[in-house]
């Protein structure tokens, strides 16, 4: 098994790590690899506006070298910072167009997780569409600050529980964590239904029994409400199944993923 750390910035190299680490300790003998893509304009072939944006982005961001060097300096700094025990992280680095990368390296049968940060950048970006929408795998979103600490593993994981297919994706793309947690609780927010239930046999059905946590929605946005919720259980880990809706229309309206990701400061496992 493997688990893919994908560094799209250097101020967020650190918890993105951190995650993944956990993460792996949290299976007990998962291997990591952090991939860093080089997104160089002068070597990808794509559209000529495409280039144009890449070339812009050297005036804020520096070129692409000196991001990828500044990224690579981050993983290294954190591999020096690394506390004794920690299980060795593989860095590779391919040159070519973020999105088209990931998902290339997420087709691997032994990749079972990516892990990401988001940054205020276009990698970033390019690489958070690709990782929900079109790898197949789950997504262990990280907040920017976050960081490990003196964690082992996610002990206590929270799932969000809602009639909805994405649910049931998060639940079986998270089963081999949630096999190896001590604790797990159900959260739904809104009543006790037949189609809920179903969902609490899924959670049962990874080993551990899970307690069922059912709240009234409290009319602001469920997404929120469910970070808050995770907080209120003592958990540290949330799973989730991610856009019901096509992301366009969350963009547009409002959504519980959208809200959910503003809210987020611990890490979110999420399944399209």
């Amino acid at each position: 098994m493997r688990l893919l750390a994908i560094l799209t910035g250097a101020a967020s190299a650190p918890a993105c790590l951190d995650a993944a680490v956990v993460a792996a300790r949290s299976l007990g003998g998962a291997s990591i690899e952090a991939l860093h893509v080089v997104v160089d304009p002068e070597h990808l072939v794509v559209a000529p506006e495409e280039i144009d944006i890449q070339l812009l982005r050297e005036r804020r961001e520096g070129t692409a070298q000196e991001r990828a060097q500044a990224v690579r300096s981050a993983f290294l700094a954190w591999n020096t910072g690394a506390a004794e025990g920690t299980p060795p992280v593989r860095w590779k680095a391919l040159v070519g167009a973020e999105a088209a990368l990931l998902c290339e390296e997420a087709k691997a049968a032994d990749v079972i997780i990516l892990v990401l940060v988001r940054e205020a950048n276009l990698d970033s970006a390019d690489a958070f569409h690709a990782a929900i929408f079109r790898s197949g795998k789950p997504v262990l979103i990280v907040p920017p600050g976050w960081r490990g600490g003196e964690r082992t593993a996610f002990a206590h994981i929270a799932v969000g529980l809602s009639d909805s297919e994405v649910a049931r994706h998060a639940i079986e793309g998270a089963g081999p964590w949630l096999r190896h947690a001590d604790r797990i609780t159900g959260i739904r927010i809104g009543a006790r239904d037949d189609a809920v239930r179903g969902l609490t046999r899924l959670l049962a059905e990874a080993g551990t029994e899970a307690a069922l946590h059912v709240v009234a929605p409290d009319h602001a946005n469920l997404g929120a409400q469910l970070m808050r919720e995770a907080h209120d259980v003592g958990a540290d880990l949330l799973v989730a199944g991610a856009y019901r809706y096509p992301a366009v229309v969350e963009w547009l309206l409002g959504g519980t993923t959208r809200h959910l990701l503003a809210a987020a400061d611990m890490p979110v496992m999420l399944a399209h």
